[in-house]
């Protein structure tokens, strides 16, 4: 058992040790829940999205940032109507 103080911003550390047995570290995510008279820590485990979140960043133009997707998949649908189009001449 441990005490903890919190922060002034509402903080709690969580203690290296408690770390290290959740095998969790800078960053991660944890889930808090109450139960009963207890609060709960539970880590998170992230998901494939979250692991490769703006990993293909160097591969997209800077310029083609932040297009809605509609229009990305309608230009895709074009691109890809037209390069069918070109197989079958």
């Amino acid at each position: 058992m441990r005490i903890a103080t919190i922060s002034s911003k509402g903080q709690i550390t969580i203690p290296k040790a408690f770390q290290n047995m959740m095998n969790v570290e800078y960053g991660s995510k944890v889930m808090l829940y109450p139960h009963k008279n207890i609060l709960m820590i539970k880590p998170l485990k992230s998901s494939i999205v979250e692991q490769t979140a703006g990993s293909l960043k160097k591969y997209v133009d800077p310029k083609k940032l932040g297009i809605p997707f509609p229009k990305v998949r309608s230009e895709t649908q074009r691109l890809a109507a037209t390069e069918l189009a070109k197989k079958y001449e």
